[in-house]
């Protein structure tokens, strides 16, 4: 997503004047030259002029963005989310005015939540009522979807909303929105438009070359706390650095793994990006281990995290020194944010943390560098310690009936390739994935990061609709793939030959759920009488039968023998062009 300097100092083109014949054609001929190959649309009455416009530009053998029907809008959105993840290019999700707009739920959470850069689209009531105009009202529901304020439904989850109100306004608004779009940190725009709009006769269009509204180049940190913070972390007898999602750039991800092998520091890491390869000596993977080096820290350095802690759980001493570098260190969209920060640098941790590195260096004495040394090799005494301690949990769970989770993650490590991607939404057995389910390469895990459940399934898609090569692997848990609109999810991925492995932690319930009954009261009737009503899935659908009516693979296993057979069937069947889901029943909630 970095900004090449040979192409900054190019001479800039040139507006170019194309062809088109009404707002629609306009449209998308905007969104190609933004770079759009996929417009993920649930279709109704005021999408008709984009979709007749897209087979009319084809028609004439000018290019335009692909129209894929998603029977969900849940499912269109996370697949442009996806698809984001691995180009950083905004694609378009059409849909039908305000029913379409509610219809996107939590999944536009997750784009905000997850800084996605997604452009949301959808229609309006005609505005015309009596034939004024081509596109104007026709049917009864066009007065029953008329509403006071549609975009007020999305306004808190999105960067920027407006309405494109007449076709002189699209060669200006419709690349304004993809520029604020993948502006850092990014997120979804929301832009609405009527049929008369799109249906109004023009002759032609006006493109500004998209590298004239290029995204702003990221900031560096500020010299003067970029000094503090080395000086800080050279001060340091027990630092840690915590983070979430620096891996989103390859830049940070290096310069980390740089920093915590000079300075011995070791990296507790939520894992929503490849942040540190699982093998890395500083990685520290597990719960426990997190908590007591959090708990006895003296300098705690948060990069590219938005929850670093939750205080009833864990937190640092009140006398550590906390530093921030982050693009958004204030967080201001979480209305209580509340974390203690005593130095927040607002920066591009890419270029901040190669800062530091350097700024480290030269701070450094002699007798820190033994210091580091010795920090550095304890820590890997105590991941040799953690993986021995991984390995005989395993061996120990390895015949147990129902399967483990633990037994579930170790298999799955086996069969993947160092270069599959996973979409991972496990929930409440997130830590036993972080754990147990090694990735070394960068970019080649992607953690939900957000609250709206039902993503990894569409998700998976757009991922593989970006890099059709690659093998793609969504974990989910059984409530997170009932969200995820199996139906409409795997017919769409069969239908753009886009297929993926979905393995299925099903533990019968929603666990995560179930939790806050037992913490909250743990004497109460529900622990007391162990009846947890509205958390078990009692006699669950089947959920392999649901992947085969799809015209995917699909199996249930129960039988840790059968496991990693299954497992390797799956993929097999991937690799030969379907989707395939492996229904896993783990331990009950």
């Amino acid at each position: 997503m970095t900004v090449e300097a040979t192409q900054v100092e190019a001479r800039p083109r040139e507006d170019e004047i194309l062809e088109a014949c009404n707002g629609a054609e306009a449209l998308l001929r905007l969104m190609a030259a933004q770079g759009v190959d996929w417009i993920f649309v649930n279709p109704g009455t005021d999408t008709a002029p984009v979709q007749e416009a897209a087979v009319a530009l084809r028609e004439r053998g000018i290019p335009a963005p692909r129209i894929q029907l998603c029977p969900d809008e849940r499912v269109a959105l996370a697949a442009a989310q996806g698809y984001w993840l691995r180009t950083g290019r905004p694609q378009v999700v059409l849909v039908h005015v305000d029913v379409g707009t509610q219809s996107l739920g939590a999944m536009l959470h997750n784009a905000q939540r997850g800084n996605s850069g997604v452009v949301i689209m959808a229609g309006t009531s005609p505005r015309t009522l009596e034939g004024e105009l081509p596109g104007g009202r026709s049917i009864p529901v066009h007065w029953q979807q008329d509403q006071i304020d549609q975009a007020g439904i999305v306004r808190g989850y999105v960067k920027w909303a407006d309405e494109l109100t007449m076709p002189e306004v699209l060669p200006s608004l419709v690349p304004r929105a993809f520029q604020v779009a993948r502006s850092e940190p990014a997120g979804p725009v929301y832009m609405t438009v009527a049929r008369e709009v799109l249906m109004a006769p023009i002759e032609s269009v006006r493109v500004v070359p998209p590298e004239r509204l290029r995204a702003p180049v990221p900031p560096a940190a500020c010299g003067d706390a970029i000094a503090t913070t080395a000086r800080w972390l050279a001060e340091a007898e027990r630092p840690v650095i915590v983070t979430g999602r620096l891996g989103r750039r390859t830049g940070a991800a290096e310069a980390v793994a740089r920093l915590v092998s000079l300075t011995g520091t070791p990296l507790i890491d939520a894992r929503e990006y490849v942040n540190l390869p699982s093998s890395d000596d500083h990685y520290v993977e597990d719960d426990e281990t997190s908590t007591e080096l959090l708990r006895s820290a003296d300098l705690v350095l948060l990069v590219d995290v938005e929850v670093p802690w939750v205080p009833t759980i864990r937190q640092p001493p009140q006398d550590a020194r906390v530093v921030q570098i982050d693009l958004d260190p204030v967080k201001a969209s979480m209305v209580s944010y509340g974390f203690r920060v005593d130095l927040p640098i607002q920066a591009d941790s890419s270029r901040a943390l190669w800062q530091l590195l350097e700024a480290v260096d030269e701070v450094a004495a002699d007798d820190s560098r033994v210091c580091w040394r010795e920090r550095g090799e304890a820590l890997t005494a105590m991941k040799r310690d953690r993986v021995a301690r991984r390995a005989e949990l395993v061996a120990g769970e390895q015949s147990a009936r129902p399967i483990t989770p633990v037994v579930l993650a170790n298999a799955i490590n086996e069969v993947l390739d160092p270069e599959v991607v996973v979409l991972e939404e496990v929930t409440t057995n997130d830590a036993v994935v972080r754990e147990h389910v090694s990735r070394e390469r960068l970019h080649t895990i992607y953690a939900i990061g957000a609250a709206g459940l039902g993503w990894a399934l569409g998700a998976a898609m757009g991922v593989k609709l970006a890099e059709p090569e690659r093998e793609v692997v969504a974990l989910c848990g059984d409530g997170s793939f009932v969200f995820s609109s199996p139906v409409a999810a795997l017919w769409t991925a069969r239908d753009t030959g886009s297929p993926f492995l979905t393995v299925i932690f099903n533990n019968h319930g929603y666990r995560a759920a179930k939790l806050p009954v037992t913490g909250l009261f743990p004497g109460g009737a529900s622990v007391g009488h162990q009846d947890f009503s509205g958390t078990v899935i009692a006699g669950p659908p089947d959920y392999a039968a649901i992947a085969r009516a799809c015209g995917a693979h699909g199996e249930k296993v129960d039988d840790p023998t059968r496991l990693r057979a299954a497992l390797l069937d799956a993929i097999g069947e991937v690799r030969a062009g379907r989707c395939a889901v492996v229904d896993v029943s783990i331990v009950t909630i």
